[in-house]
């Protein structure tokens, strides 16, 4: 039994895709009003949280375990 062909031709025109360049892209994903002190600031302030953190868990497993 013969099948039918398929259409090729779509109703709407293929949108072309802009090109962005990555120097866009990244300038896009940059902080600017941020200064190095606040930035530093956010990771020791992270990083003492992540210790405090691992501090509390280690101290609940050796009052879990005595």
């Amino acid at each position: 039994m013969p099948q039918a062909k398929k259409k090729k031709s779509t109703k709407t025109a293929k949108k072309p895709v802009a090109k962005t360049s990555r120097r866009k892209a990244v300038s896009r994903t940059k902080c600017k009003g941020v200064e190095p002190r606040e930035k530093w600031h956010v990771y020791i302030v992270t990083s003492l949280s992540i210790i405090a953190g691992i501090l509390l868990v280690a101290d609940a497993a050796m009052i879990a375990v005595a």
